[in-house]
């Protein structure tokens, strides 16, 4: 199966926001339950939440079979992997980090407007499926999940997802009720024939506001145009502390292996902790590092290989994935891991085409769905992120635009286990719900 994306505008930062910019937006909430790790005690915890938008879920149509939004996000998950893969091996010398949920929310506002072999070609890269009842229904599932964020207290999380329309061009109201009804997204009209550098101003501020101002210049200067017609906009935000914060005093300068084979000396956080989740596999060590928030961890998958050459190797797929969430258990570690930053930026479109998702890209595309007309077609999906982690916590920050063109558990008594971070790592910011990673990057170097 294909695995691709296809995006407007996301807006990465370690935190999720849930922008001005859908009808009805949520406040962040304070959770304090101690959940460390992915298991049935987890879930007991995370209790089921009203949608976010919707006050009545009575109005939503109603579904002529059951839905399996688990299916769903595993089929997303692969994608999300097999995406982040593709970027690593463009950027096999560089840390980069990469947010998939950014860029499958963005997909997700255009595939409600996708049809035909357009909308097929999406489906197979991104799991959503083809019937539009049942894609609506198991993905309001997902996205309305991420309330549970957005009124947990113990993180600063903001989520927002916006269509920005050319003022002339004649919308569904079928369409219009879907990215309301089920993203959670508003419309915004813009100028793109008269103004086109002032809608880019009006869309990167929007991108910064919705990130802490983490996300800057998302769309950069030129790239709109008078032919330019939609421009789907996602951002997140997430900014939380560990549960088991690092002392700044027991950091330690030493080696890291980079993956240019060129050692760096580097500063590295340090701590010994009874209850962190750590799974031992056949050529790497696994751990996850809990927040405050029972909702959110940290996935480092560190190669027992010192002198690693292509850290892509060890990006798991979706089974691999699960297979390390059912797995790993609670040991106590010792633990050193570099403090870094990191922003990446990427133009997605080829990679998605080379995936498999290419009538979206031009002629051949029909988002008829949208206007009533083949005359639209993505020409650029970009994405910035933003992420850091200290001893404190972490921020992360990502936004994503897709434009739119027309065609005018029990800790074990034991010896500590180790976990030395000094060498190039995968690190997957994940929620603990559906488990689908969030932020997905890789550190390979100081």
């Amino acid at each position: 199966m294909h695995r691709a994306h296809f995006i407007a505008v996301i807006i990465f930062s370690f935190g999720f926001i849930f922008s001005s910019c859908r009808s009805i937006e949520p406040a962040p909430v304070d959770t304090v339950e101690d959940v460390e790790l992915i298991s049935e005690e987890v879930q007991e915890q995370i209790e089921p939440i009203s949608p976010p938008h919707v006050t009545d879920t009575s109005d939503l149509p109603a579904r002529p079979k059951p839905y399996d939004t688990y299916a769903m996000t595993h089929e997303i998950t692969g994608f999300s992997f097999d995406l982040f893969s593709n970027l690593s091996n463009q950027h096999p010398q560089q840390n980069i980090s990469f947010s998939p949920v950014s860029l499958n929310m963005a997909l997700a506002v255009i595939y409600s407007g996708a049809v035909a072999d357009t909308r097929r070609e999406i489906a197979e890269l991104t799991g959503f499926d083809l019937d539009a009842d049942e894609f609506h229904h198991a993905y309001f599932q997902y996205f309305s999940s991420f309330a549970q964020l957005e009124t947990d207290t113990l993180l600063d999380f903001n989520l927002a997802n916006r269509v920005f329309v050319e003022q002339t061009y004649p919308v569904l109201d079928r369409y219009k009720n879907d990215v309301q009804t089920y993203h959670g997204g508003a419309f915004e009209q813009m100028d793109f024939i008269r103004n086109a550098p002032g809608a880019e101003q009006r869309i990167n501020a929007w991108a910064a506001e919705n990130t802490r101002d983490r996300i800057k210049d998302l769309i950069p200067q030129g790239t709109l145009d008078h032919l330019t017609r939609m421009v789907l906009a996602n951002a997140i935000y997430i900014k939380s502390d560990w549960r088991h914060p690092f002392e700044e005093e027991n950091n330690v300068q030493k080696e890291f292996h980079a993956i240019s084979g060129q050692p760096r000396t580097t500063e590295f956080m340090t701590q010994r902790e009874s209850r962190i989740p750590y799974l031992k596999l056949d050529d790497r060590k696994v751990i996850q590092l809990p927040y405050t928030s029972p909702h959110l961890s940290l996935m480092i998958i560190l190669p027992d290989e010192k002198a690693v050459t292509d850290i892509s190797a060890y990006i798991p797929d979706a089974d691999q994935y699960k297979e390390m969430i059912d797995n790993i258990r609670q040991h106590d570690v010792y633990m050193e891991i570099p403090k870094f930053k990191l922003e990446s930026q990427f133009s997605l479109s080829d990679p998605l085409k080379e995936m498999g998702m290419e009538k979206a890209f031009d002629s051949r595309a029909d988002f008829s769905g949208i206007g009533g007309q083949r005359d639209l077609f993505i020409s650029a999906i970009l994405q910035k992120v933003f992420f850091e982690i200290d001893e404190k916590g972490s921020e992360a920050a990502a936004a994503t635009a897709i434009i739119v063109t027309t065609t005018a558990l029990i800790p074990d008594m034991e010896e500590p286990k180790e976990f030395i971070a000094d060498r190039p790592f995968i690190f997957i910011l994940k929620e603990n719900q559906f488990n689908t990673p969030l932020f997905v990057g890789q550190f390979v170097s100081p």
